[in-house]
């Protein structure tokens, strides 16, 4: 159910309306705005990951962590130029990272998997997940 309140769009949680295109419930819930904080950001299997929680600021977490999880090619054989570092992972035309919003921490072990981690790996990266 969408409520109108001071010209500002709020929806309820478990509305059929509370999906608005491009936006998660998350963002859209009542107004509020929380964040995303990166929980960790390291190589895993040759690939760039960064994990990402999205902290709603209001303490309401009974459905688990809200996660982001990040996956980017590292490249070969970065060319180093001067005394500057090249960056592990930089922007380009042909963007190649993905980037999985899962429902639950289950979904998200499941999708790693679907894009090539191992066991092991997956085992390692869902355990930087928050309680």
């Amino acid at each position: 159910m969408a409520l109108k309140h001071d010209n500002v769009m709020v929806l309820e949680r478990n509305s059929a309306t509370a999906s608005v295109p491009g936006l998660p419930w998350y963002m859209t819930q009542e107004g509020r705005m929380g964040e995303w904080k990166t929980v960790y950001e390291d190589e895993v299997e040759e690939r760039w990951v960064t994990l990402k929680v999205y902290e709603s600021g209001d303490g309401d977490e009974d459905d688990g962590p809200v996660v982001r999880v990040t996956v980017a090619p590292i490249e070969d054989e970065p060319e180093q130029m001067g005394d500057e570092p090249k960056p592990i992972a930089e922007p380009d035309a042909e963007d190649n990272s993905i980037t999985l919003d899962p429902d639950a921490i289950e979904d998200l072990e499941e999708e790693l998997i679907e894009i090539g981690f191992s066991p092991e790996a997956v085992r390692w990266i869902v355990s930087k997940v928050p309680d």
